[in-house]
C-alpha cells in the first residue's frame, strides 16, 4: 500500500485527472518533439481550420468585412504617402493650394473611414458573438451524443474546461482577429510595398526585419504551445477538484477531510501555478525578442537613410514618410506578435476542444432506423453477453422475459449485474453479444427516441434541474398542460405538499433538487415518469436511499402508480418485489433462478 509521500508524489506526477493518455516512452517523446515542431509552424492554420466551418453560414457579413478592413488599410497607406507630398511639394515649395488640397483629401477620407472603422467593429462584435455561440453549441450538442462509457470515465471539470478556459482563449482569438491579425497583416503588406516606391535601397535593408523577428517566434513558440496545453490539462485537472470537492462536502466534513482536500488542492495548484509562470514567461519572450530585432532595426534605417539623403538620393520628405511607414510597419509586427501568443494559446486550446469532439458519439440510430412500435407483447434479454470496455463480462448468457402488463423484478446482490441489464434496457450501453427484442424486433433497429417514448425512469437519486416543481415535472412530457401537470403530481402524492410552498408550482427547488428531501424528490420524479404516461415504467432502486418510514410510503405510492403498467423493478431488497409477477435473479453477471415468491 502506498505511504503518503508515495501518494504525494503520484498527485503531482499522475495526470489521470484528464483524459489524455501519457507519454511515458521514448517512442512517445520522440513523437511528442515532432508533434511539437508541426504544432509551432501551424498554430495560425490550427486555428483557422477549426474555424473556418463556423464561419461559413456567415460569409456574406464576413466580405462585407473584410471590404471595410481593405478601406482602412487604404487609407492608413495612403496617410504617410501624402505626409511626401505635403513636405515636398507643400511646405517646401511654400505651395498654399498644394497644401489645402492634400489636408482636404486627407480630412474627407479620415473622416469616412472613421465611420467605416465603426461600422465594421460593430459587424466584427456581431460576427465573433454568432460564431463563439455556435461553437458552444455544438460542443454541447455533441456532448448529449456521446455514450455513457464517456461519462462514466470523464470528470465534469474536464468537461467545463472545454467551456471556460479553452473557449476563452479561443475567443481572443475571434474577437481580436481583425484588430490584432488582419489588419497589421494587410497593412504590412501595403507598407513594404510602400517602402519599396519611396526607396529601393533603404527597402532592403528595412526588410531585415521580417526574417529577424521571426526568429525568436520560431524559436520559442513549440516550447509555448506545447506549454500552454500542458497548462489546459492542469486547469481542466483542477477544476475537477474544485468540482469533485463541492460534491462531495458531506463526506469531507463527516470524516474531516479539510486538510486532505487541501493538500490535494495545494499540489494541483503549486502545478498550475508554474504552468502559468512557464507560459506567460515564453509568451512575453515571443513579444520581447520581436522588438530588441525592431529597435536594432530602427537605428540602422535611420543611419542609412541620413547617409542616402546627405548623398542626395532621398528627399527630406521621403525620409520622413519612410520612418513614418517603418514606424508603423514596426507597430503592426508588435500588434502580430501580441497576436501571435493569443493563436498559439487557442492553437492548445483547440486541441483540447477537438479531443472531446474526437470522442466517438453513441451510434443510437442507424441509416435504416424505424420508429418503435407500441408495446404490445414482451421484451426479450436473448443470450445477452454484455462487457464495459472489455474489463470482464457484466452479464454473461443472459436469456429472460419482460411480459406486457406484468410486474417483473430483478434483484441481487451489488456487483450481480443489475445495473448493467437496466442500461441495456434503456439503451444507454449496446450488449456485445446476443440481442434485446422488443415484440420480436431487435431494438437496435428502432430509432433511439422513439424506442424510449415507451418508457419512463425512477433513479434511485433522481435529479432535478433548478426550475420551478411545475417545470421538473413537466419535462416528463414537454408538452403538457398545467392540469395534467397536477394531476401526475396528485397521483404521486406530492400536490398538497407543493400547494402548501409560499409560490406553489412556481417554486424553484435549487440545484439538484437541494430544496427538497429525499422523499419528496423521488415524488417528484415519479410525478414526471407518471406524466409521461409510459408503456413500461423502469424503478432502479428507486426507494433504497430512503428511511424505512418514508420508504414504507413511497412503495406504497409505487405500487399504485405502477397498476395496469408493466413494470421493472430493479433492486437488492426482496421486501418489495414479494407481489411481483415474475423475479429475476442475478449474481455475479448470470442469470440464475426465475419464478415468483413463494
Amino acid at each position: 500500500m502506498p505511504t503518503k509521500p508515495d501518494l504525494d508524489e503520484a498527485l503531482i506526477e499522475d495526470d489521470s485527472f484528464v483524459d489524455d493518455e501519457e507519454w511515458d516512452d521514448e517512442e512517445d517523446s520522440l513523437l511528442r518533439a515532432n508533434y511539437d515542431s508541426r504544432e509551432a509552424a501551424g498554430a495560425v492554420s490550427r486555428v483557422a481550420s477549426f474555424l473556418r466551418p463556423y464561419l461559413k453560414p456567415y460569409r456574406g457579413p464576413f466580405l462585407l468585412l473584410g471590404t471595410g478592413v481593405l478601406m482602412e488599410t487604404a487609407y492608413n497607406t495612403a496617410f504617410p504617402l501624402c505626409l511626401k507630398y505635403l513636405i515636398d511639394d507643400a511646405l517646401y515649395e511654400e505651395d498654399d493650394e498644394a497644401l489645402t488640397w492634400i489636408l482636404g483629401v486627407l480630412g474627407v477620407l479620415g473622416i469616412s473611414v472613421s465611420v467605416v472603422s465603426v461600422w465594421y467593429e460593430r459587424q466584427n462584435a456581431k460576427l465573433s458573438a454568432s460564431v463563439l455561440a455556435d461553437i458552444r453549441q455544438k460542443l454541447f450538442a455533441h456532448l448529449q451524443k456521446l455514450p455513457m462509457r464517456f461519462y462514466s470515465r470523464a470528470r465534469i471539470g474536464e468537461i467545463l474546461s472545454r467551456f471556460s478556459n479553452d473557449m476563452s482563449s479561443v475567443e481572443e482569438v475571434v474577437m481580436h482577429g481583425i484588430s490584432w491579425g488582419a489588419l497589421p497583416l494587410l497593412e504590412l503588406v501595403t507598407g513594404i510595398a510602400l517602402l519599396f516606391y519611396l526607396n529601393w535601397k533603404l527597402a532592403l535593408a528595412a526588410l531585415l526585419v521580417i526574417p529577424l523577428t521571426l526568429i525568436g517566434p520560431r524559436l520559442i513558440s513549440p516550447r509555448a504551445i506545447q506549454a500552454t496545453y500542458q497548462k489546459r490539462r492542469t486547469q481542466a485537472s483542477t477544476l475537477a477538484i474544485i468540482q469533485e470537492n463541492i460534491s462531495a462536502q458531506p463526506v469531507v466534513k463527516a470524516f474531516g477531510l479539510h486538510g486532505i482536500a487541501l493538500m490535494w488542492f495545494k499540489l494541483r495548484s503549486g502545478n498550475l501555478r508554474e504552468a502559468d509562470i512557464r507560459v506567460s514567461f515564453l509568451s512575453a519572450m515571443i513579444e520581447r525578442s520581436v522588438n530588441v530585432a525592431v529597435l536594432l532595426l530602427h537605428l540602422l534605417i535611420l543611419g542609412f537613410g541620413a547617409y542616402l539623403t546627405f548623398q542626395k538620393q532621398l528627399t527630406i520628405g521621403a525620409l520622413v514618410t519612410f520612418e513614418s511607414v517603418f514606424w508603423e510597419l514596426s507597430y503592426n509586427i508588435g500588434h502580430l506578435t501580441q497576436f501571435i501568443p493569443e493563436v498559439i494559446q487557442a492553437a492548445g486550446s483547440v486541441r483540447h476542444i477537438e479531443e472531446l469532439f474526437d470522442e466517438p458519439p453513441f451510434a443510437a440510430d442507424s441509416p435504416t432506423a424505424i420508429p418503435a412500435p407500441k408495446f404490445e407483447e414482451d421484451i426479450v434479454f436473448e443470450d445477452v453477453s454484455f462487457s464495459f470496455e472489455g474489463r470482464g463480462m457484466q452479464l454473461k448468457h443472459i436469456n429472460l422475459g419482460i411480459p406486457r402488463g406484468k410486474f417483473v423484478a430483478v434483484v441481487g446482490p451489488s456487483g450481480a449485474g443489475k445495473s448493467a441489464l437496466l442500461g441495456l434496457l434503456l439503451r444507454l450501453y449496446d450488449p456485445t453479444e446476443g440481442r434485446i427484442a422488443l415484440d420480436g424486433n431487435d431494438i437496435r433497429d428502432f430509432s433511439l427516441d422513439s424506442y424510449r417514448s415507451n418508457m419512463a425512469v425512477v433513479f434511485q437519486d433522481n435529479i432535478l434541474f433548478n426550475l420551478s416543481l411545475r417545470e421538473n415535472i413537466r419535462l416528463g412530457s414537454p408538452g403538457a398542460t398545467d392540469l395534467e401537470v397536477e394531476r401526475a403530481a396528485r397521483e404521486a402524492e406530492i400536490h398538497d405538499f407543493i400547494i402548501r410552498q409560499p409560490d406553489g408550482y412556481e417554486t424553484v427547488v435549487g440545484e439538484r433538487g437541494s430544496t427538497l428531501s429525499g422523499g419528496q424528490r423521488q415524488r417528484i420524479a415519479i410525478a414526471r415518469a407518471i406524466l409521461r404516461n409510459p408503456a413500461l415504467l423502469i424503478l432502479d432502486e428507486a426507494t433504497s436511499a430512503l428511511d424505512v418510514t418514508t420508504e414504507a410510503a413511497v412503495n406504497r405510492t409505487l405500487m399504485k402508480v405502477s397498476a395496469g403498467r408493466t413494470v421493472v423493478s430493479v433492486t437488492h431488497r426482496l421486501s418489495f418485489v414479494k407481489s411481483a409477477d415474475l423475479i429475476h435473479v442475478l449474481d455475479k453477471g448470470r442469470l440464475v433462478e426465475s419464478g415468483t415468491h413463494p
